[in-house]
């Protein structure tokens, strides 16, 4: 059969998948990869599929992970994508090999340095390579980092990095080092890293500190103040971080900015502090003192109560409730009267 298709789902909360992904696609993919494709499956049936970026936050992967997996799933025929380079169609369809000169491929970044195809190799000839070797101290390293014995899969994913990838003793220890600290004790995580680096020609452990500092300055005290736990900030939230620290603000200023934040809009809104630090850039702010002038001022240039000015914007607000009732001398009124009713006689 040419095709296919994955059938609508009867109850909202199955997602079905075919026998036919199981028996000739899951098999031969990786298992990051198919974790991908049953993720994204499940996000289109429900209408939910906002883009990569989403993937990559629910899995704690990179996004070079999430698209390296949909290019692989676009190759073998299993996705679509339309000219605006969304995924379209039926966005469960299962098609064979025959339909993949049909559809068009995914367009790839330019700029990014195209990485070395992960091949198989024979566990005895690794072995035998690997033995004697740097790589050979750096694999016992890593056993011990993350807590059991290397499996071949992940001893093949350290041997890729160092062969394929090139990378020598110092900055493979570095890599699995950063990996860890992190609290990613995940070869696969570790091999991920690797990827991005090489596709961004970090090739020294002095190129990669520098490289991760810009990563991670500011981040995790950004993310404790909104309240947000239990994932990586998502790209866009990243680059907000990222161009905070380009204003040259300290993180106590950071801080202050998104305790704003949080106190005005109750909610984690990076727009929102955005706007407060790039106020505070224009108004020449480096340290919490220049805040707390700036609120000062901003305290003395706010009308007094019961004010010309304050009463003028009540009155905007709400004419009836803001009405301002005049006071009357009732016995200036009273004498008034009667001076009106004898020049009247």
């Amino acid at each position: 059969m040419d095709r296919l298709l994955l059938k609508q789902n009867i109850q909202s909360n199955l997602t079905i998948i075919p026998n036919e992904f199981i028996d000739t696609y899951m098999l031969k993919a990786d298992g990051e990869f198919v974790k991908i494709y049953l993720l994204l499956v499940r996000l289109l049936n429900q209408g939910a599929y906002t883009g990569p970026d989403q993937l990559a936050d629910l899995l704690e992967l990179t996004l070079k992970d999430v698209q390296r997996a949909l290019n692989y799933w676009k190759n073998q025929g299993l996705l679509l994508q339309g000219e605006d380079e969304n995924i379209s169609g039926n966005p469960s369809a299962v098609e064979t090999r025959q339909m993949q000169d049909k559809a068009p491929e995914l367009t790839t970044l330019a700029h990014v340095r195209q990485t070395p195809a992960k091949q198989k190799r024979n566990p005895s000839e690794m072995a035998a390579s690997i033995q004697g070797t740097d790589l050979e101290q750096t694999l016992y390293m890593t056993e011990t980092y993350i807590g059991h014995p290397l499996s071949q899969n992940e001893i093949a994913s350290i041997y890729y990095i160092d062969q394929d990838l090139h990378f020598d003793t110092d900055l493979l220890q570095y890599l699995i080092e950063y990996c860890v600290t992190k609290g990613k004790a995940n070869i696969r995580y570790i091999e991920s890293v690797a990827i991005n680096w090489y596709q961004n020609e970090i090739d020294t452990v002095k190129k990669a500190r520098e490289y991760s500092a810009a990563y991670t300055k500011n981040v995790f005290p950004v993310m404790k103040a909104f309240g947000i736990s239990g994932r990586n900030p998502a790209p866009s939230e990243l680059e907000f971080i990222r161009s905070w620290n380009d204003m040259g603000f300290d993180t106590d200023i950071l801080l202050e900015a998104c305790n704003r934040t949080m106190l005005q809009t109750h909610q984690a809104s990076f727009p929102y502090a955005n706007r407060i630090l790039e106020s505070w850039k224009q108004a020449g702010v480096h340290t919490l003192e220049d805040v707390k002038i700036i609120d000062k001022n901003h305290q003395l240039k706010k009308p007094a109560a019961g004010s010309y000015e304050t009463r003028g914007r009540k009155a905007v607000g709400n004419a009836f409730h803001n009405f301002e009732q005049r006071s009357y001398d009732y016995d200036d009124l009273e004498a008034r009267l009667l001076d009106l009713k004898r020049s009247g006689e």
